[in-house]
């Protein structure tokens, strides 16, 4: 191969997501190829929990401008000669630039924007999204990549798409676990499902309204909700209030999806912002068909009647009428789990890292 690249990521939550889960598949690609790479992150997150102690490079976490953490970073990437910061997330983004600015790093800086909302019109937004320093920012989608691209006065910054990817070894060979025992169900029980952060922008609140039409004209389903978040309470009081806490069950958050996936008749996937939606690539994989809100970079794997099904976003009434389509089709759902399994090839970790490696060979050699 050719010299190895030094890599140095950064990342500031403390939880683990999406983002946290993309940074790690790549992280993890780019040793697997023989190149440098660790991960500059706050000593009390869960990501630092999930590295080895030779791959990290830990700091506490303040705030998100943080001076002492931009400090920090430049007088690492100073003395072990880094090649490439890559920026994952809007705090970590402040603290390249902070190293850069205040401290005087001249590492080049790579970006990921995962989030499909435009950038802000401050000025400090628009003095860290077009420093001297950044050369590439990767977008998760084609729909970020239209939205960033506007706000990007350098010249000298590259702004593309290279799409999330999803671990399709981990859906190979799988035993699936007996949901519907524990939940106490028939095995003739259709269960629809959603993989998500109880978090505003998944909108959880069209889930529930489309359970509650579904319900009105079968009684063969049950509605499952996996995952924890801030909107938990309100939502079971959303569920109560409709009179569904027989229909709509929480299964709170689970590691063992691809156990779980085996179970679904239908993924439900309501969001109305979304970068991509990497939970959508894992139902592709395990042949669970997809309807969905046409949300940020969904329709890029959700091909409407080839893939999976699409709607409006909040249209409840037409995601109960898809979801009904599905469970009543036998044909429909065969034909969108075949086109989907197909569709997931390109949306692969090991794709996502090879793009990625590519990316920043081409910073390097501009």
């Amino acid at each position: 191969m050719s010299t190895p690249l030094n890599i140095l990521h950064i990342s500031s939550p403390l939880s683990w997501r999406g983002g946290e889960q993309q940074l790690f598949y790549l992280h993890k690609g780019l040793l697997l190829k023989g190149h440098v790479s660790k991960v500059f992150c706050p000593n009390e997150g869960i990501l630092a929990s999930r590295l080895e102690i030779d791959e990290r490079v830990l700091y506490n976490k303040r705030s998100g401008f943080d001076v002492l953490a931009g400090s920090k970073l430049a007088k690492y990437c100073r003395k072990h000669k880094v090649d490439i910061i890559h920026a994952h997330d809007a705090h970590s983004h402040t603290t390249s630039v902070i190293a850069a600015s205040v401290f005087g790093n001249k590492t080049p800086i790579v970006l990921s924007r995962r989030v499909d909302f435009p950038i802000g019109g401050s000025w400090f937004s628009r003095y860290k999204y077009n420093h001297k320093r950044i050369k590439l920012i990767a977008c998760v989608s084609d729909v970020i990549c239209d939205m960033v691209q506007p706000r990007i006065t350098s010249s000298d910054i590259n702004v593309q798409t290279i799409h999330s990817g999803v671990d399709l070894s981990r859906f190979d060979n799988v035993q699936p676990y007996d949901l519907r025992q524990e939940l106490g169900l028939t095995q003739e029980t259709k269960l629809i499902a959603n993989f998500s952060a109880l978090a505003d922008h998944k909108d959880y609140f069209t889930f529930i309204d489309t359970a509650e039409l579904v319900c009105k004209s079968r009684e063969d389903v049950r509605f499952l909700i996996f995952g924890k978040g801030g909107l938990e309470t309100e939502l079971k009081e959303y569920v109560r209030a409709k009179n569904l806490a027989e229909k709509v069950l929480f299964t709170g958050f689970r590691k063992n999806l691809p156990e779980l996936y085996p179970n679904i008749d239908v993924l439900l996937f309501t969001s109305k912002t979304e970068g991509l939606g990497t939970t959508i690539l894992d139902a592709f994989a395990s042949s669970v068909p997809v309807v969905a809100t046409k949300a940020g970079g969904i329709p890029e794997m959700v091909v409407h009647e080839t893939t999976g099904l699409l709607a409006e976003i909040g249209d409840a009434e037409t995601l109960g009428n898809l979801v009904n389509r599905v469970l009543d089709d036998e044909n429909l759902g065969k034909a969108l789990i075949e086109n989907a399994k197909r569709k997931c090839h390109d949306f692969s970790k090991d794709r996502m890292v090879e793009l990625t490696e590519m990316a920043y060979k081409k910073v390097l050699n501009n």
